[in-house]
């Protein structure tokens, strides 16, 4: 429910602004030199009325106020140790409440037009035990102890005479009397109430007051200034307030949601004069700007389902864009058109709305429409590319800046007349007409990307930006080329980055630790009872034992399959596979898997895959396909017969096409089970492009489906019928993932049946010892799962300090940087550790278990010694007076090393450990895995 100060005055403010302006600034900056009273230096306050309540985003904050009607999961932010305020009425009530048929019409003594609610008379006891025996309790039993306390001025609009006003506020300061004593403990916030403030200050923690500086006018509908006399009463107000009762002060102000920058310069100036900003709409219903600014990381991506009845693994959205969004540190909520559009604003919640539709005919185009329109008008970031998905008019393109082309057609020639970095990524725009939507640009704010000319001199665009989003129309996103192949046109990363109007804002990245890329090694099950073709005819499981798994000691995530390798007769006897497998799941680095009891196909009952050439679908007799059986019952077949005793199963590598249903996801995850498969990169040399670099996964009812980084040895050998040695392609692939970007982790993916023939073993060889080369930091699949899933979840703010506030961490443990944005200041940032430089960019190193990372930016190059690179996760980084206590370990023996100008050298194990010098900094290799306490010591 709105605030209900009119216009940001009281009646009595046009005649109570009598204070000089001369005065009003002298006032103004003495009080910048004072520090808020009993409030912590960064302590910050959001309001947020709408549903739902993000709750993860509002626990960034000190303390919120909520609608508590709205408020789903608030004990979310209780345990948060958020303090949580209550919103209540006291002087109206709206009619949209649930529980005002309960309220007599007799209590009701005025209306307040503007805000369409009934003023209730402050004098009737029944509303007095209402609120104290009804709603309050109620509100008290559900866990609040605290009641912002609202209207508490609109009886000023119908009690005018001296008397009748002296009566209602003498009945609401017993009202709030009352609370204090009912509620033992309670804390209360008073919007306003000047005039009771000498009998309920007392009573208080805070006091707020809306529009200092900017105002919401609810009669002509619109954002404007305050006048200055009308903010110099109100800042007489607030510091009277402040300095004779002690009380926080907090200032709502109303912004347009377009104007960030203004919102941002509103809450600064009242951060400076020492009361708590909130700068938002006024139905306060949206994330705002205050002493936190919320970064949003979600993308609402929106598809049309009737496009892709296959489901959506397949549409453009997911396939092609989601990756270069995850890039850049956002994270995808897809949503089918047709399934329903969120009711709420999405401002401050999500970063921005992205559609690809390929065509201008969704089932409900007005709907949509005039949904995707409101949310741009409340400042939600929106990037079309493809089609609207509904015929264009000019009184929607003129939100772009744009509008419908003069030119009655485009028929003939067209020609470039302009184009910048984002255009010509992978493939050249061909100018075509077909199917082109002819658009000109309305005014200057429009950057134009890539436009054309055509027998009309007028130029029209076909990819353009501005401070709404950015557009990129079909045919100019992608060029469809033979067989399939797909290039961009744009270049998504620079186009989404300027669209979204990303600044220097820090990415999570789940491709390097500790400044060195991950590895991840992994086996599935399929082909392990193969005979080798090579002397003595061994089984291919066999020969992976020998020649990979033991060799290279390598963290190795492997299954099996449990109806190919059990003996599904009626012997007990255990075979010669799962003798294998029973020896490699004993090896400390090796982590158990199962890929399934009989290998479905799909996972989906509507896909299916082409089968030819792939004889890995197991009959089974007497067997119909059972996903209970096919996870749960293959995990109990290895943890009861394979896996040595305290060590059990912790993946499930999904088969076929990769592809899990939700049901399935569910299932995984409730044994507790990370999950991999689908997705796999394929780019090389010859299809050089990042259509074929898979995102990280998709998500079903909360369920993480992870996409292996790489494709698997059976996509290199054309479904495993040769060339045999084209595995060792995979070589490129991940070279091409990690320069010019790095955007998978290394990645060394196959199956048993790779131990089955020479040349398939030799490119084996050939990729292990091209990877242990690289400087790496080995991890299992469970670990990269972990990383990811708390890459979709973690969010994050920025302080008014500047600091940068990330929650939710602690299996991933790097921020990738600009470096145009300068170094993390590792003297005042909390929960880093390093950081290390890279042509990719500057990678910062995470302290785990900390859940909460402060980064602080600095222009200048750290000098205390710091981590720059290692192969290990670090346990404990605590400086003190005689260097660095430290713990770290590893999958393999343990390499770190240390950036600092001085010699270096680590206390260990009752001795000393002497580095080697490397560049700027000193390198240690230990002769175990785990450092135990250690003690790094520079001069």
């Amino acid at each position: 429910m709105p605030m209900t100060v009119i216009n940001g005055i009281t009646p009595m403010m046009k005649y109570q602004s009598t204070f000089g302006n001369h005065y009003a600034f002298l006032r103004l900056i003495s009080s910048m030199l004072l520090s808020s009273i009993c409030l912590p230096a960064y302590a910050s306050t959001a309001i947020f009325y709408g549903r739902p309540a993000p709750v993860d985003l509002l626990s960034h904050f000190t303390q919120v106020i909520v609608e508590p009607e709205n408020m789903d999961n608030v004990d979310y932010l209780f345990d948060k140790g958020t303090k949580v305020f209550a919103y209540v009425s006291v002087g109206e009530v709206h009619a949209t409440r649930s529980w005002y048929s309960e309220i007599p019409q007799s209590w009701f003594i005025g209306s307040n037009k503007e805000w369409g609610s009934s003023i209730l008379d402050l004098t009737q006891q029944g509303w007095h035990d209402y609120l104290l025996d009804k709603y309050l309790s109620r509100l008290w039993e559900q866990g609040y102890r605290g009641f912002f306390l609202d209207g508490l001025e609109t009886y000023q609009r119908v009690a005018v005479e001296p008397a009748a006003r002296l009566n209602q506020e003498k009945a609401l300061s017993n009202l709030i009397k009352s609370i204090h004593e009912r509620f033992p403990g309670v804390e209360l916030i008073l919007n306003r109430g000047f005039d009771i403030l000498p009998h309920v200050g007392q009573y208080a923690v805070a006091l707020a007051a809306e529009s200092l500086f900017q105002r919401w006018d609810p009669i002509d509908l619109e954002y404007t200034e305050v006048a200055e006399p009308d903010r110099n009463w109100l800042l007489q107000k607030l510091w009277q307030a402040r300095d004779r009762y002690e009380l926080q002060i907090i200032v709502i102000d109303y912004v347009d949601p377009k104007q960030k920058d203004l919102a941002r310069a509103t809450a600064k100036k009242i951060s400076d004069l020492g009361f708590t900003p909130w700068v938002a709409n006024p139905a306060l219903d949206i994330f705002g700007i205050g002493k936190v600014e919320i970064f949003p990381r979600r993308i609402l991506a929106l598809y049309d389902g009737h496009e892709y009845p296959e489901g959506l693994q397949q549409t453009d959205i997911h396939k092609l864009l989601a990756m270069p969004l995850e890039h850049l540190g956002y994270t995808l909520d897809y949503l089918d058109v047709n399934a329903g559009l969120p009711g709420n604003l999405l401002t401050g919640q999500y970063a921005g709305i992205v559609s690809w539709f390929n065509n201008d005919a969704l089932l409900h185009p007005a709907v949509y429409r005039d949904w995707l329109l409101r949310q741009m008008e409340a400042g939600v970031k929106v990037v079309i590319l493809g089609n609207l998905g509904f015929k264009a008019d000019n009184a929607f393109l003129k939100h772009l800046g744009v509008e419908l082309s003069q030119s009655e057609s485009l028929e003939g020639s067209l020609m470039v007349r302009g184009s910048d970095k984002i255009i010509g990524y992978e493939a050249k725009p061909q100018p075509v007409t077909r199917g082109f939507t002819a658009w000109q640009v309305l005014e200057d704010g429009v950057q134009k990307h890539l436009s054309f000319t055509g027998q009309s001199e007028e130029p029209v665009v076909a990819v353009f930006s501005g401070n709404w989003g950015g557009t990129a129309l079909h045919p100019y996103v992608i060029e469809a080329g033979y067989q399939g192949l797909k290039r961009w046109i744009i270049n998504p990363f620079e186009f989404l980055s300027t669209a979204l109007d990303v600044k220097g804002i820090p990415v999570p990245d789940v491709t390097t630790e500790n400044g060195r890329r991950l590895l991840l090694v992994q086996i599935d099950g399929d082909g392990a009872g193969n005979k080798a073709e090579i002397p003595g005819t061994p089984l291919a499981i066999k020969v992976i034992q020998d020649q990979f798994l033991q060799k290279y000691n390598l963290p190795s995530t492997v299954s099996i399959i449990e109806g190919e390798t059990a003996n599904r007769g009626s012997s007990d006897k255990v075979t010669e596979a799962e003798k294998i497998a029973q020896d490699i799941f004993k090896l400390n680095h090796v982590e158990i898997a199962s890929h399934s009891y009989s290998h479905p196909s799909a996972w989906f009952p509507k896909n299916t895959i082409d089968a030819d050439g792939d004889e890995y679908q197991l009959s089974v007799d007497g067997y119909g396909f059972d996903l209970h059986r096919e996870i749960a019952g293959s995990v109990e077949y290895i943890n009861n017969t394979l896996a040595p005793e305290n060590k059990r199963a912790r993946v499930f590598l999904w088969t076929g096409d990769g592809l899990a249903s939700r049901e399935a996801l569910a299932l995984a995850r409730s044994l507790g089970l990370e999950n991999m498969n689908g997705g796999g990169a394929t780019i090389s040399n010859d299809e050089k492009t990042v259509t074929r670099v898979p995102p990280l996964g998709y998500v079903m009812d909360d369920q993480l489906q992870l996409y292996a980084p790489m494709a698997s040895e059976h996509v290199y050998t054309n479904r495993w019928q040769g060339p045999f040695h084209a595995f060792s392609r995979v070589v490129e692939t991940m070279q091409l993932t990690d320069r010019p970007l790095r955007l998978k982790p290394l990645h060394i993916h196959y199956h048993f049946y790779s131990g089955s023939k020479t040349d398939s073993i030799n490119a084996l060889k050939s990729v292990y010892e091209w990877t242990v080369k690289q400087e790496h930091r080995p991890v299992w699949v469970s670990e990269y799962g972990q990383k990811v899933n708390e890459f979709r979840n973690l969010t994050m703010s920025r302080r008014v300090d500047g600091a940068w506030d990330i929650r939710g961490l602690n299996t991933l443990r790097t921020l990738r940087l600009p470096v145009s944005t300068g170094w993390p200041d590792l003297e005042r940032s909390e929960g880093i550790v390093g950081v290390r430089d890279a042509s990719q960019g500057r990678y910062v190193h995470l302290l785990p278990n900390h859940g909460q990372v402060l980064l602080y930016m600095t222009p200048e190059l750290p000098l205390s010694p710091y981590l720059s690179h290692s192969n290990g996760e670090i346990d404990e980084w605590q400086k003190m007076s005689g260097g660095v206590n430290f713990r770290m370990r590893a999958h393999t023996p343990l390499e770190m090393t240390v950036a600092s100008e001085g010699e270096c050298h680590i206390n260990w194990s009752g001795g000393t450990l002497e580095g080697q010098r490397e560049g700027q900094g000193w390198k240690f290799v230990f002769p175990v895995a785990d450092s135990g306490d250690a003690t790094l010591v520079c001069s």
